[in-house]
């Protein structure tokens, strides 16, 4: 083998060596893309997960409202109803 046949040989085993790298680089970036994508994915189910508590978390905030709005009916209507009932009486003679 002639310097310059030796010369080629090295330079053919340097690509090589750098074409290796370079293949174990690429597989690694398709690893990550993979887990970036699956990543992706379980955040849009636990985006989802979170705006289904959110929807129940607005019901429950919303309960004390509505048996509150309950109870104030409750009692006007019990004191409408009472004045009603004491006009009525005193309209008939009681």
């Amino acid at each position: 083998m002639d310097g310059q046949e030796k010369e080629m040989f090295e330079r053919i085993t340097a690509v090589e060596s750098s074409l290796k790298s370079l293949h174990k680089r690429v597989d690694h970036i398709e690893e990550l893309v993979e887990s970036v994508q699956k990543m992706t994915v379980e955040l849009q189910h636990m985006r989802e997960d979170i705006n289904k508590v959110a929807e129940k978390v607005d019901e429950i905030e919303k309960k004390p409202a509505k048996n509150w709005q309950t109870i104030v009916t409750g009692l006007i209507s019990a004191v409408v109803g009472g004045a009603g009932a004491l006009i009525v009486e005193k309209l008939i003679g009681g």
